[in-house]
């Protein structure tokens, strides 16, 4: 008799030692099932930029730049909201009145998607002066590329002006995670 009672005096024990346990596992499992906070926007420049030269042939001498110089551009990527990334550009100083569109191929290397958006020059307001550093304004470009780590490579379009040719040096490239 006293063994049935000791047996029934553990099992009520270990009867309330799981339901203490229970009680504050379970409220939190509720509170991790919330959504995670959206991460704020992180911009990253790509680790290697575009170089490239672009001149004019002898056809218009009187406005071409001798020699050409080499240009610079350094794309950069945008993120925030979930799988999609902004891509944007900037052009290093220099005398080169050459603005050329700069082509982005992106790969996800986490889902295997893939895709190619072109940054373009913003159009100039020539009915004001224009200052050095809006000569060469790249327009920002969206891609959904999906969440995951994001490699890309950057070169200059692959047409030239008509009364020019450009030159690639070396292309962009950079790598970053999407959330």
């Amino acid at each position: 008799m006293r063994r049935a009672a000791l047996r029934r005096s553990f099992v009520a024990l270990a009867a309330v030692s799981v339901a203490m346990l229970a009680i504050p596992l379970c409220s939190s499992a509720t509170a991790t099932a919330n959504t995670p906070p959206i991460p704020a926007a992180t911009t990253t420049a790509f680790q290697v930029p575009v170089r490239f030269v672009a001149g004019c042939l002898l056809l218009t001498v009187l406005a071409c730049d001798y020699p050409p110089p080499l240009s610079t551009v350094t794309p950069s990527a945008t993120t925030g909201a979930a799988g999609v990334v902004t891509f944007g550009a900037e052009r290093s100083a220099t005398n080169s009145t050459y603005c050329i569109a700069v082509v982005v191929n992106w790969r996800n290397l986490t889902t295997g998607a893939a895709g190619t958006t072109t940054l373009q020059r913003v159009p100039l307001d020539r009915s004001r002066p224009i200052a050095p550093e809006d000569w060469c304004r790249y327009a920002p470009a969206t891609a959904v590329t999906g969440g995951g780590t994001i490699a890309v490579v950057a070169d200059v379009g692959a047409a030239p002006r008509v009364d020019g040719y450009q030159i690639l040096v070396n292309p962009g490239l950079g790598t970053f995670p999407v959330p």
